[in-house]
């Protein structure tokens, strides 16, 4: 038994942070289940820009393809055809220590931290 007690984790509030393409504050997040399956929360941002919050900040690939997913309206297929040099442009922000418990990143050791992955499609 230990004599240090364990706190809960609870999901992350969504942070304010600025679009990395317009620099306006990001909309509060929302779950994206709702459209097709995904663990991440994101959104769009009034520029026309998709984001999606990456909590953990191990999990880049899967919140990019959630992104993706999300700039393509859900389809998959589309999504999975773009091009990253051609087709859209993509723009990563860590999210501030500020939001982080400070005893979580000095654990941790780890260089990944959260950030918020940005997807603007090119028409």
């Amino acid at each position: 038994m230990s004599l240090l007690k364990k706190r809960k984790r609870l999901p992350m509030p969504s942070p304010r942070v600025g679009c990395p393409f317009c620099w306006d504050w990001l909309p509060p997040a929302e779950d994206l289940c709702r459209s097709f399956p995904s663990d991440f929360r994101g959104g769009r941002c009034g520029c026309g820009v998709v984001f999606v919050y990456d909590e953990i900040g191990r999990a880049g690939g899967d919140a990019l393809f959630d992104a993706l997913i999300l700039a393509c309206d859900g389809d998959i297929d589309k999504a999975k055809k773009l091009d990253s040099k051609t087709d859209c442009e993509v723009k990563t922000k860590p999210i501030g220590p500020e939001l982080r418990n400070q005893r979580d990143r000095f654990q941790n050791h780890s260089p990944a931290a959260p950030k918020v992955w940005a997807v603007k499609l090119k028409h």
